[in-house]
């Protein structure tokens, strides 16, 4: 059957896991869109690409940091370094007081409250996430970002297991690329996707079991 001709998953539930790991951009906080323009712009000034195809290979690629896409779309290419530098610059500038919305706030409060451990799970470089969670409302039980020797996939999910004293099966990753997918996938972490980057079907072509949601509170209906 065709993905265009694939259904949601009838009846999906989780048993309610001990904690559940969100990425950031694009799941957590709508920035996914803003970073699109970002590096098509970037792409734009540094590699001559065409605008349109810049932004869609950005967002084909999204879920893993912007020096690793350009690896991807532009493979050894001497101006990748350059490009990523501004990239990182200007997505702060474009996004850095950008915070949850007051329904996503609600949502992690209420599986705080029934005892589930919420964290964040991002390739942003670790100084970044530590600002969205200096500023965020809601506080947050484990903060991962991209460096020393850490990255999302398994690595965070080990080190997320380490900090819930669970194992895989009792965490949960809500992401919003087929990155977020695969790694999921390929580390046998429960996965739902967030709809928005990409729709259900782009998602059930890696996962065809995997629920996905329009917002963060319909985690709390899917958990029983």
């Amino acid at each position: 059957m065709s993905s265009a001709l694939r259904r949601a998953p009838s009846h999906v539930s989780y048993v309610t896991p001990k904690a559940v790991l969100f990425d950031l951009d694009g799941t957590l906080i709508d920035t996914m869109q803003v970073f699109a323009d970002v590096a098509a712009d970037v792409m734009v000034r540094h590699h001559g690409a065409e605008r349109v195809r810049a932004r869609s290979a950005y967002l084909a690629t999204s879920g893993i940091p912007f020096f690793q896409q350009l690896e991807v779309i532009a493979p050894g290419d001497s101006r990748n370094a350059a490009a990523a530098a501004e990239f990182e610059r200007r997505k702060i500038e474009a996004t850095g007081e950008v915070d949850c919305t007051d329904r996503t706030l609600q949502a992690l409060a209420q599986l705080r409250d029934r005892g589930v451990g919420v964290g964040v799970c991002s390739n942003n470089f670790q100084d970044q996430v530590d600002q969205f969670v200096s500023r965020c409302r809601e506080p947050l039980d484990l903060a991962l970002g991209f460096g020393n020797g850490l990255a999302k996939g398994p690595t965070h999910f080990e080190r997320a297991c380490r900090m819930f004293d669970c194992g895989r099966d009792d965490l949960v990753f809500v992401g919003d690329s087929m990155a977020d997918a695969e790694l999921a996938h390929a580390s046998g972490i429960r996965f739902v996707g967030k709809l928005g980057t990409f729709d259900a079907n782009a998602f059930w072509d890696i996962a065809p079991e995997a629920p996905v949601v329009e917002e963060i509170s319909e985690l709390l209906m899917l958990f029983v």
